[in-house]
């Protein structure tokens, strides 16, 4: 039996035991994701990494996200913090070099470095990123001419004739691993660092150029030199044959993949980055991945493809299910927020809901993020008070206990989140102490 299938099993064998046991508490173990972790103390400084897609396909949703910046990023940061935070904005395409195979448009790419437009505007910022701070006297000290909005969006426009194959994480990889000296500075130990990804494909972060070599043939190794490799050899289904047509079920991305670099080895880089990985945070402005299927390329005879996850809204183009990006913002359950670009909802609001989820993390708000939806009850998570290493568990709040209690409930300060819910505790914890909160995934959001 495969290991999907095993973990299927197990959890139709829990329900049964919850079906029997009536109101008893069952400890599922490894089902509970951690959906509220609070920063120690709330902090000031942000560091942001905006990874965009530069493909003609997500042309419209990159320049509605840039013409929102200044009102949902920047003022929205400015309201909810009651001043800009102290702050630093850089931007990197998802173009990667392919090394030793030659592939159009993939060849002259910035590989992570700094973007500051598309070359032919001189962006008004006297660096390879935006720096924008107190002063300590009321004002403030920045290294750009103008509106900050203004500085943001020459940086961003970076044109629409990328590197077909996308390679936002490794790209995100040579922007901060001290390679390039115009990037000094800009990571700070005690700032919260948040990686937003645009993209309407998945990741396809090879590590041998091998990869990326000519084929005509559907039925070689390697298969046709399109983005559907990205996929067969980055990805692992149920049933474990990607070229075969149909709906997939029950997609990781494929650890032991002779290509793609492994979404491990990413979650590692970016925990080393920080003294503690509460400090690491992931916003993806993506397609879902709740439906994978198999078709063929209608460019090329016999040859397979993704099928469109759906279309995004409001434009001709669809977007193919990021398994693996997915997998790398799930990674950090209590600090990834996923903006649908396929939900009829504007690049305004999705950009504030990014914002919110940022600075709900600095501030510490207690809003609930990731698996959850507005279903999600008490019962079905579990809360503990931590100092440090040590956890002592919390009571729900049910029955006779009213304080030193915790509770799931919907709260109007969490309206940017996929449940609108917070967790609070009745009573008062010790100074230093926090509230962390567990909760079991409800199939139904």
């Amino acid at each position: 039996m495969s290991p999907h299938l095993r973990q299927l099993a197990f959890t139709a064998l829990v329900a049964s035991v919850v079906a029997c046991g009536g109101d008893r508490d069952i400890v599922i173990g490894d089902d509970y994701q951690t959906v509220l972790d609070p920063l120690p103390a709330s902090i000031t400084k942000v560091d942001v990494l905006v990874v965009v897609d530069t493909s003609g396909s997500i042309r419209d949703e990159r320049e509605a996200m840039i013409a929102a910046a200044g009102e949902n990023l920047f003022a929205q940061l400015t309201d909810d913090l009651g001043q800009l935070p102290d702050l630093h904005v850089a931007v990197i395409s998802t173009d990667m070099n392919t090394g030793t195979e030659t592939v159009p448009g993939c060849t002259d790419t910035a590989d992570g470095r700094f973007r500051t437009g598309d070359g032919m505007v001189t962006c008004p910022v006297q660096g390879a990123y935006i720096t924008d701070a107190p002063d300590g006297n009321g004002g403030r000290v920045d290294n750009y001419d103008g509106a900050i909005a203004d500085a943001f969006s020459c940086f961003a426009t970076l044109g629409d004739t990328g590197c077909g194959f996308e390679q936002p994480l490794e790209a995100m990889r040579h922007a901060l691993d001290g390679r390039y000296a115009e990037h000094a500075g800009f990571l700070r130990p005690d700032a919260l660092l948040v990686v937003v990804l645009l993209t309407d494909e998945d990741d396809c972060s090879a590590y041998d150029p091998a990869f990326f070599g000519p084929s005509s043939d559907p039925t070689s190794l390697l298969g046709p030199r399109t983005s559907f490799r990205c996929f067969e050899f980055g990805v692992v289904c149920e049933p474990d044959r990607p070229r075969v047509g149909g709906v997939k079920h029950d997609c990781v991305p494929r650890d032991d993949s002779p290509y793609l670099t492994s979404i491990a080895d990413y979650r590692a880089f970016l925990e080393g980055l920080k003294p503690e990985p509460g400090l690491v945070m992931v916003a993806g402005m993506m397609g879902p991945t709740d439906v994978v299927e198999v078709g063929l390329d209608p460019r090329l005879p016999a040859a397979a493809a993704l099928v469109p996850a759906c279309a995004i809204a409001g434009t001709e183009y669809g977007t193919t299910p990021p398994i693996r990006l997915t997998a790398l913002g799930e990674s950090f359950p209590s600090r990834f927020v996923f903006e649908n670009l396929c939900d009829a909802v504007s690049a305004s609001e999705r950009l504030r809901r990014v914002t919110r989820a940022t600075t709900g993390v600095m501030s510490r708000r207690p809003c609930l993020l990731g698996k959850v939806g507005p279903n999600t009850t008490t019962e079905r998570c579990r809360a503990f008070d931590v100092l440090g290493t040590t956890r002592t568990p919390v009571e729900p709040c049910r029955g006779g206990v009213t304080s030193s209690c915790f509770v799931v409930e919907p709260s109007a300060q969490c309206d940017y989140t996929p449940s609108g819910l917070a967790a609070t505790y009745r009573g008062q914890l010790a100074s230093g102490h926090r509230l962390v909160v567990d909760c079991l995934p409800d199939a139904a959001n």
